[in-house]
């Protein structure tokens, strides 16, 4: 029993005995007379059996609810405490074990989640590797002005097959390991096409047809881009999760706009599946409310919605005189419009303009990476357009390619490598050498593992995210040596 249990019942007690008193008093005007005895003994029998009712009706439940809170606060999910009666506290504690069973299952999906994101992330690097390897010998031969038509247009199509999964590769990692807030300047529209591509593969497969208008003049807003994109797969997902349920042709609608007065930035997800049921659609946004049954977590919107209220905006679900549902995304505009971008024009190829040999002319090199499938090909390409390159299987083969008197003016360095990997490398040279450390390049499939090696400070212009072009690399060196002579 606690201290203010305690104090309470002997409030209680002097009470009583008070009032007691009083009434004896009130109806005999002696306290030592028969009734006043009569009263005090009744008291005295009848006091104890109250407080020993209270007791086992209201204090004991009471603490056993407050001990089952206290494990749950302590992280101890399967706590359940016992339900003694059929009445108010009985049904408060009963919606306490079911909030402790909820809360325990959705815990195990969050943990299953960021296992797998966990998992994706360390797959992301040995998935990064050949991509990185089909892609630069690809560009090694569509490098090769010779080379005949058909095989030009087979090295094409393997070029922009390795970026397509690459680029898809890399909204994934961003998607799963979003990492710390960091709003900036975002263009809606952009955020809209990345989660487009995230869920793009289910379009083929379930007969979903992709409608509706981006603003090329869309205003800019404030927040974060990972969190935003993760809001809008949220509603595509949602979206193709109901439209399943429809016979086609099953229509999805992405548009973007500003509204009337050009202070909100909006995006509509709309679809023409069964829509929001309308006695569900009061607490669609609450916690674990789930239309996916078993399936769904009933935590998607009601994340999303806060999301978007972190960024001073808000989340809803719009009426919509056709069938299916229509959500609403709002954020404050910046007002800072984006230009309208020139209309593309198709490209044999998605490389950039090949650069003129002996563009790296007189610049020095050291590539360090353990994937000589990846390195070679860098090499080669680097060594084309005129730089002098010095290779390194890992941090201590590139240790000992400087010792020998090797003064490189960039050096690329892979993150992760066997024996000393790249911020075992970047922290060497930051003690022993900081000049060179200045000079280092990583190259990652997974930026968001920098700051957990300890190169959280390291702008991310100085990482290059595999599977990384070599005419963009070419032009990052490039920039790289003008900046540092600067």
């Amino acid at each position: 029993m606690t201290k203010s249990l305690r104090v309470l019942m002997a409030a209680v007690v002097i009470a009583a005995m008070a009032y007691g008193a009083a009434l004896t008093l009130a109806l005999t005007g002696n306290l030592g007379s028969a009734t006043a005895i009569v009263v005090v003994v009744a008291g005295a029998v009848l006091l104890p059996v109250a407080l020993f009712i209270l007791r086992r009706r209201f204090w004991s439940p009471l603490g056993a609810l407050r001990e089952g809170i206290r494990q749950v606060a302590d992280g101890d999910l399967t706590t359940e405490v016992s339900v003694s009666r059929d009445d108010e506290l009985g049904n408060i504690t009963a919606h306490f074990n079911q909030m402790t069973r909820v809360l325990r299952d959705r815990a195990e999906e969050q943990g299953r989640f960021a296992a797998a994101g966990e998992l994706l992330s360390g797959v992301a690097h040995e998935v990064n590797n050949p991509l990185m390897a089909i892609a630069s010998h690809a560009e090694l031969r569509l490098a090769d002005a010779n080379l005949p038509a058909e095989q030009r247009n087979e090295m094409q199509s393997i070029l922009r097959q390795a970026q397509r999964a690459a680029k898809l590769l890399r909204g994934l990692l961003r998607f799963v390991r979003a990492g710390e807030k960091r709003s900036t300047t975002v263009n809606l529209n952009d955020v809209v096409r990345s989660a487009i591509d995230l869920v793009s593969y289910r379009f083929s497969i379930d007969e979903i047809s992709i409608e509706g208008q981006l603003d090329p003049e869309l205003p800019t807003v404030v927040g974060d881009a990972n969190r935003l994109e993760q809001v809008i797969v949220n509603l595509l997902s949602n979206a193709l999760d109901a439209l399943r349920s429809v016979n086609p042709p099953r229509r999805l609608i992405v548009d973007s706009f500003p509204d009337d007065t050009g202070g909100r930035v909006c995006v509509t997800v709309t679809d023409n599946g069964p829509g929001v049921a309308p006695e569900i659609a009061p607490r669609l946004f609450r916690p674990f409310a789930s239309t996916k049954g078993v399936r769904g977590t009933g935590l998607g919107l009601y994340i999303s919605r806060q999301l978007v209220r972190e960024a001073q905006g808000e989340l809803d679900l719009v009426k919509h005189v056709q069938s299916g549902a229509r959500f609403l995304v709002w954020l404050p505009s910046a007002r800072q419009p984006v230009p309208r971008a020139p209309a593309a024009t198709p490209q044999a190829t998605s490389l950039p303009p090949p650069a003129p040999a002996g563009t790296l002319s007189g610049i020095r090199v050291l590539l360090v990476d353990d994937e000589e499938l990846i390195r070679r090909p860098m090499a080669r390409f680097l060594t084309k357009r005129g730089a002098e390159i010095k290779e390194a299987a890992d941090g201590l083969a590139a240790l000992e390619r400087l010792a020998e008197g090797f003064e490189p003016q960039v050096i690329l360095a892979d993150l992760r490598m066997p024996r000393m990997d790249g911020a075992e490398f970047y922290q060497h040279l930051q003690a022993q050498r900081p000049a060179l450390a200045e000079r280092l390049l990583f190259l990652s499939g997974d930026i968001t593992h920098l700051a957990g090696r300890g190169l959280a400070e390291v702008p991310r212009d100085r990482v290059l995210v595999k599977p990384v072009e070599l005419a963009e690399l070419e032009q990052r060196i490039v920039a790289f040596v003008r900046e540092e002579a600067a």
